[in-house]
């Protein structure tokens, strides 16, 4: 290896490693509420699996030996869930719905996705299936949202196993249910669960092109595939492209020129055979009639405006900014133009400079702590409705979700303001602390020549910046980096397997 690629492999387990003491920290400082009990409940807990280990082998054996039982026990929680929820959707993803299933006024759908022509995808692919279902269509999306959610487990589990071995992909299956599978997030329709099938396949479709061998025809192949299944994630998850970049990036400093260019063009070639058609189709498509203006749709420029606020998320604060370049009397009105690329630039300018050398690190601070901060990946959803601005209530709330049993399953693993939530949030917040730790513990600097190992710190390296650069703070936004964040978690915590 040339001095330059190892000079630059030292940086990034530097850069990460900070990242990760700084995730231990944070993930450590946030656990549930009241800290006097549950600060010396985790260190108790710690303790006593540090004093009887195989106790707890034996129950991570069993777990890891019965992964189709332990999946079916939490569909049928997921299931529980799903009936005992008030609040079903929420937010920019109720609006959405609504649209799409023709709940709202069409003028008042045609204005959001003009405003947020991101989500058009998600809105297209809801209306589909409520034409083609009616109103049980929401059973259908929820029920694919739900086999999205369990499938990427065993995705996960087989992926690591090719390269990495049993024992790295039992504790990568297990950190992934404990996270998403016993959690109510398969129900809120966002994207974040209907593209992670899709996302750890293409990091796995990733690997492959990195540790093939040098023969032509496989290049092609694995970067035709890893092209389509790219261009399919990016409709729902633009974010996949840091995984691309990632993976070129160590072709070229490893010197694979062969690979680098064969299947960077072959890669490209797969990406726009069906990026292409999807676009026009979406360009050509009927069902909701966009606002044409200047300055009306949100573009990328305005999420990195957006990741300048204080909190790097701070949706009023990036308004407030943009609506003083517009005159009095058209602030009032949604469709104003005031995210017109001349606004933006000078509000991104104006935000740089308001900051000084410490602030500036304050703010990173602060945006960095937001994105790692929650095991229950910022799962917010309110009992008191009054507290959401967009709300679907699920129609099975009156004649089930009210009864005494499915009220407590509510109580204590769905409604965030409620106090028997604590314990729930609790659980997830150690294991996060645990994710982590496995994290910090493979930034040490003794991958040595190992490039997958590299590519998948880079790849996870890449998901952080871009959630420094762009809008981030929130933990939800680290799911569509979490398969390389569990890959890497595993090698920390397993240094030996059978692939090294």
């Amino acid at each position: 290896m040339s001095k330059l690629y190892q000079v630059l492999t030292r940086l990034l387990q530097i850069f990460l490693l900070i990242l990760a003491v700084h995730w231990v920290f944070i993930a450590f400082v946030n656990l549930s509420q009241p800290w006097w009990l549950t600060m010396p409940a985790a260190l108790g807990l710690f303790f006593w699996i540090y004093k009887q280990p195989a106790f707890w082998k034996r129950i991570y054996d069993f777990l890891g030996r019965h992964k189709l039982a332990v999946i079916l026990i939490l569909t049928a929680f997921q299931i529980l869930l799903l009936l005992s929820a008030q609040l079903l959707i929420r937010r920019d993803a109720a609006v959405v719905f609504l649209g799409a299933f023709e709940l709202s006024k069409p003028l008042s759908i045609a204005s959001y996705l003009t405003r947020n022509p991101n989500n058009l995808p998600l809105f297209l692919y809801e209306r589909w299936f409520f034409k083609a279902f009616g109103m049980n269509a929401l059973w259908v999306l929820q029920g694919i949202n739900l086999l999205a959610t369990n499938s990427t487990a065993l995705i996960l589990f087989k992926g690591v196993e090719s390269f990495w071995g049993r024992k790295r992909a039992d504790l990568v299956f297990l950190f992934y249910t404990a996270l998403l599978v016993a959690s109510p997030f398969f129900m809120a329709m966002y994207t974040d669960m209907l593209a992670l099938p899709l996302i750890s396949l293409q990091f796995f479709f990733a690997l492959g092109l990195l540790k093939a061998r040098q023969t032509t025809s496989l290049i092609i192949r694995l970067a035709l595939q890893l092209g389509l299944l790219t261009a399919l994630a990016y409709f729902l998850r633009p974010t996949v492209l840091v995984t691309i970049l990632a993976l070129f990036l160590m072709l070229f400093f490893t010197k694979e020129w062969k690979k680098c260019l064969l299947g960077l063009s072959f890669f490209g070639l797969g990406f726009t055979l069906l990026s292409f058609p999807v676009q026009q189709m979406m360009a050509h498509q009927d069902e909701v009639q966009l606002i044409e203006g200047e300055g009306l749709a949100k573009t990328p420029l305005l999420f990195i405006n957006l990741g300048l606020t204080y909190s790097g998320t701070d949706q009023e604060d990036m308004k407030e900014g943009l609506l003083a370049y517009l005159e009095p009397e058209e602030r009032e009105k949604y469709n104003n133009g005031m995210f017109a690329k001349e606004n933006v630039k000078k509000e991104i300018v104006r935000r740089l400079q308001a900051y000084t050398p410490w602030t500036f690190l304050e703010h990173t601070q602060v945006k960095q702590a937001g994105t790692v901060k929650n095991g229950t990946m910022n799962w917010i959803y309110y009992e008191d409705l009054a507290k959401e601005k967009t709300a679907y209530v699920s129609p099975l709330y009156e004649g089930i979700g009210q009864q005494a049993f499915f009220t407590w399953i509510r109580r204590h693993f769905i409604s965030y303001d409620r106090p028997e939530f604590q314990l729930y949030a609790w659980v997830k917040q150690l294991v996060w602390l645990a994710l982590a730790w496995g994290v910090l513990r493979a930034s040490r600097p003794y991958a040595g020549d190992r490039v997958e190992l590299q590519f998948v710190m880079l790849a996870v390296l890449g998901g952080f910046l871009f959630l420094q650069v762009f809008e981030g703070g929130k933990t939800r936004y680290l799911i569509q980096f979490l398969p390389q964040i569990l890959a890497l978690s595993s090698m920390g915590w397993i240094r030996n397997d059978k692939h090294g």
